[in-house]
């Protein structure tokens, strides 16, 4: 517990710096890292489980492709037929996919993913952040440049889905008795879930609070995002979060690890940190950009 903690304090420390000195350079940079590292480990998870992926090439589409979509938005680039928007669409459908078998056969999951590994590899991890990179960006097509709306969209996702972890976590540990997925993960519970969904609405109705009340220091300009709606979604993100994590559970059950890596002491690896994100990441975006960002 005490290594999980200070693993905790020190990514959030780490956000903080690369934020506060990098500002939406920072934030992109960070993004691009762990999701290179998680679609490492994930494309080990997927060797380990009896799938062949090309990790190399697999990784390094990745990462050129989050980078592409960045240097992109960043320089003006004229956006593809149908907007920005449709780079989430991989993400979304891979997501959907994914949580369909989730719901209908773990087995069929794993072998899903053992057999085109290279390709959905891709999909899955660095489609699903290319999301976030473009919420970070958002402002900036607006014509607003210096506007950090956009960044503090993305840290308020990670917040909610981070805290609702640790939720789960504190609540299913103390309380928590009728299993959730016993085949899948034996940890987590029903109380736990709900102790993330609690968590999660209070959480996000405290960001949104913090970032209204301290607009003008934060330069925050979606006064539309109040503590009442953000607390509604951060429940929808949390409740996402929740199979979104089962996934990872999947893999390295199969491939019969406890963690994906060793990277992060208490934690684990990359793809450990970013699990509960995949799923949530699409639909957060899907979400803001057509209800708040219009």
């Amino acid at each position: 517990m005490s290594a999980r903690i200070f693993s905790l304090v020190a990514l959030w420390l780490l956000v903080g710096l690369a934020l506060y000195f990098g500002k939406i350079h920072g934030a992109i940079a960070l993004l691009i890292l762990f999701s290179t590292a998680a679609h490492y480990e994930f494309c080990t998870l997927l060797s380990r489980s009896g799938g062949r992926p090309a990790t190399a090439r697999s990784v390094l589409l990745g990462t050129a492709t989050l980078l592409w979509i960045a240097w992109s938005v960043l320089t003006n680039v004229t956006p593809p037929p149908g907007g920005w928007s449709i780079v989430v669409l991989p993400g979304l459908l891979a997501g959907i996919l994914t949580l369909a078998l989730l719901l209908i056969s773990p087995a069929k999951l794993t072998k899903l993913y053992t057999t085109a590994p290279t390709a959905l590899s891709w999909l899955y991890i660095p489609c699903s952040v290319a999301p976030l990179i473009l919420l970070a960006t958002e402002r900036w097509k607006h014509g607003a440049f210096g506007d950090p709306s956009g960044v503090l969209l993305v840290l308020w996702i990670v917040a909610i889905v981070k805290f609702a972890d640790c939720g789960a976590f504190l609540v299913g540990t103390a309380i928590g008795k009728h299993k959730l997925a016993p085949t899948i993960s034996p940890a987590k519970t029903w109380e736990g879930c709900l102790g993330a969904l609690a968590t999660a609405a209070a959480t996000g109705a405290l960001l949104a609070w913090a970032f209204s009340h301290f607009q003008s220091e934060l330069g925050w300009t979606l006064t539309k995002f109040t503590p009442t709606h953000a607390a509604l979604f951060a429940v929808l993100l949390a409740a996402l979060g929740i199979p979104s994590d089962l996934v990872e559970s999947v893999f390295k059950r199969k491939a019969g690890v406890k963690d994906s890596g060793k990277t992060i002491p208490g934690i684990g690896g990359a793809f450990d940190l970013l699990d509960s994100l995949l799923l949530c990441s699409p639909v957060a975006y899907g979400v803001l950009h057509f209800f708040l960002l219009k």
